[in-house]
């Protein structure tokens, strides 16, 4: 014991030189502006420095140091304000990744990094409890150490054994629990992500939200929950340090600096970057470039009004299976800093975005989905057209505003979602029908489709020069149990880096002709009231953002017409495959985004009308087999056709069948 407070009395001498001497002014000002400010931040490396002891110390005894550091500075407050100053330290070398905290370090003072998961509702907890003696009512003043309120044992004055709290007297301190779990690019397959729960007091508190990535220093403590008579530890927390692990912020050295500007000067640069896109995949080159762009991103912008324009790029990948979908989102989860994983199959709305939970007081708070966990980063979803109906909901938001407003359990709030998202799906039939719209065959509504910048539709067609290639190229795979890489992928990942933290190209006049002249020639084929429209200003702005991640890949500051056109080539490989319109052999854009296209909306326009004039011709009542005749000789519209034109519209309340065989219009 003796030893003990021998050690005790040498901090507080130790922390008081080290407080006039090394942070004198940091002191000084603080107890100024005290109750306002109520922390000291310390360099944990500033003390290591002064007495390496003094600093061993601090992580095995935690609780006792942190008390003489908080004496040693009432002992040279010269105001002698009795200010009650937290003691925070920053950068504390003891980092322990959540998944190795064992108990030999329980009551050690450490770091752990994580994904902030949820915050709970800030809560008063009582520092100093006043109690009054029910038989003399003197008053007793008892310091609490944990929630159980311990009472004075027995009145000083009268000997009584009965108090009473006085809530109004007692001193009170706000206090947050907060649920972290590891970083998800630490795990390896099949792994479950661990989470401990940190408790935030005084001033940490409301300093965290739900998707923040963070490094928090505290001491493990461990408490026993009275239910199940088990300890579970917990974070008591000290110091919080925001670790925005983004592409932006990925550290760079000056060698790499290096590398990555000679890698900028290479006129193939291009290119290789859309050969080191997903290379175990072959062939599926605009794929590839589009992913690319996607990983480079456009230039976000904030306008004076406050307006937000996205410069992120979302890509929607249809196709037949077996074409290496999946293969392709996995590398890009990979390659994103922030990039995440997940399957339409497994996911629900509240695992995209975010749900309310229940804390262990009863209490309700937010617990961060994909998307925003993805913040600033990717959100690769698999399988976008397995979801449930009031799950896709969710993603509406996301894609456009990059915000996810959440109105559960009495709780509003706005989260931030500013990812690009890559998504997949499959056919609705299993393989693609090139006769019929892409709405058709995707079991996604149009308001999904129209947010998606790019959409491919892959297919899975017989070709023997293509076949041949892909099937040596999975052979040398497997042969060589290699990959041929045209740049390393670490490499390729600081390059991105770079490039975002570096490159915000703006519009050359050149490139913005390029685009105006695109898209106003576009429209101009249209002009005719009987044109589809081809174009819409959603697709003008894609092609703007492509431009800018196109001039990105060459770290270059202006975007110039070569990148405008290439932007516009890829936007235009969608358009054809997406959009084309077989009756009448033009790009429409209502079919892009799963609308009915024109001519679809003229036959139904021709239907209703025929029906009309049979109504009239037939006492009210169109008759179906004259009908379909009709329909078949004035407009040459197949009898199938007919058909499923009356099923729709029957279906939208537009028209009915009063009686067997006989339709109306309502």
């Amino acid at each position: 014991m003796t030893h003990a407070t021998d050690k005790t009395k040498t901090s507080l001498a130790k922390f008081e030189e080290f407080f006039s001497t090394k942070y004198k002014d940091n002191v000084f000002e603080a107890l100024e502006k005290y109750p306002d400010q109520r922390s000291v931040v310390i360099d944990y490396l500033d003390l290591e420095m002064f007495d390496p002891d003094l600093a061993d110390l601090l992580i095995e005894k935690p609780e006792e140091v942190i008390r003489a550091s908080q004496k040693a500075i009432k002992n040279i407050d010269p105001l002698r304000k009795n200010a009650d100053l937290n003691i925070r330290l920053e950068n504390v070398t003891n980092n322990i990744p959540l998944r190795f905290l064992r108990s030999k370090f329980i009551g050690k003072f450490l770091s752990v990094d994580g994904i902030v998961r949820k915050t709970d509702e800030i809560r008063p907890r009582i520092i100093t409890a006043m109690f009054e003696c029910r038989g003399c009512m003197r008053l007793h003043e008892v310091s609490q150490s944990s929630n159980m309120i311990a009472e004075p044992s027995l009145c000083s004055d009268c000997g009584g054994r009965s108090f009473r709290l006085l809530q109004e007297e007692s001193e009170f301190m706000d206090t947050q629990t907060v649920k972290v779990q590891e970083p998800l690019e630490n795990l390896s397959g099949g792994e479950q992500p661990r989470q401990i729960l940190v408790v935030l007091e005084d001033d940490l508190v409301d300093s965290l939200t739900p998707g923040d990535i963070v490094r928090i220093t505290g001491t493990l403590r461990t408490v026993r929950d009275e239910k199940t008579r088990r300890f579970k530890n917990y974070i008591y927390g000290n110091f919080i340090e925001h670790l925005e692990q983004e592409f932006e912020e990925l550290l760079l050295s000056p060698e790499d600096e290096e590398n990555i500007k000679e890698l900028s000067r290479d006129e193939h640069i291009y290119e290789k970057i859309i050969k080191s896109t997903a290379p175990s995949i072959h062939g599926y080159r605009d794929v590839k470039e589009a992913i690319a762009l996607q990983l480079f991103g456009g230039s976000g912008k904030e306008l004076e009004d406050k307006t937000r324009l996205r410069g992120d790029i979302h890509i929607l990948i249809v196709g037949d299976p077996g074409i290496g979908k999946s293969q392709m989102l996995k590398y890009v989860s990979k390659l994103a800093p922030r990039g995440i994983y997940t399957s339409g199959k497994g996911t629900s709305g509240v695992g995209l975005t975010a749900a309310a939970v229940r804390d262990e007081l009863g209490g309700w708070s937010l617990e961060a989905g994909a998307l925003v966990l993805g913040d600033r980063g990717n959100v690769c979803v698999d399988e976008l057209d397995k979801m449930r109906e009031e799950d896709r909901s969710a993603i509406h938001e996301a894609l456009e505003q990059q915000t996810i407003s959440i109105a559960k359990a009495g709780i509003m709030a706005t989260l931030n979602s500013r990812c690009s998202v890559l998504a997949a799906a499959n056919p609705k039939f299993g393989r693609f029908d090139s006769f019929k719209s892409l709405a058709e065959q995707i079991e996604l509504p149009s308001t999904i489709l129209s947010r998606f910048d790019l959409i491919f539709v892959v297919e899975d067609k017989p070709d023997m020069e293509k076949d041949r290639a892909l099937a040596r190229h999975i052979l040398n795979i497997h042969k060589e149990d290699s990959m041929p890489y045209e740049i390393d992928p670490e490499l390729l990942r600081k390059y991105i880096a770079y490039a975002r933290r570096h490159s915000h190209p703006v519009l050359s006049e050149g490139a913005m002709d390029v685009l105006e002249e695109f898209y106003v020639s576009m429209r101009n084929s249209a002009s005719d009231d009987e044109s589809p429209v081809p174009i819409t200003a959603r697709q003008l702005e894609a092609i703007i953002r492509l431009s800018e991640a196109s001039a990105k890949i060459k770290l270059k500051s202006v975007v110039d017409a070569e990148d405008a056109k290439k932007a516009i080539k890829l936007q235009q490989a969608c358009l054809k495959q997406v959009g084309y319109d077989p009756e009448t052999g033009k790009i429409d854009i209502d079919k892009v985004e799963g609308r009915p296209p024109k001519s679809e909306r003229d036959k139904f326009r021709i239907l209703v009308e025929v029906i009309k004039e049979l109504e009239e011709e037939y006492n009210g009542k169109a008759p179906t087999n004259i009908l379909i005749s009709e329909m078949g000789d004035r407009y040459t519209v197949s009898p199938e056709k007919v058909e499923e034109l009356v099923r729709v519209l029957k279906h939208k309340g537009v028209i009915f069948e009063p009686t067997r065989g006989y339709l109306k219009v309502v």
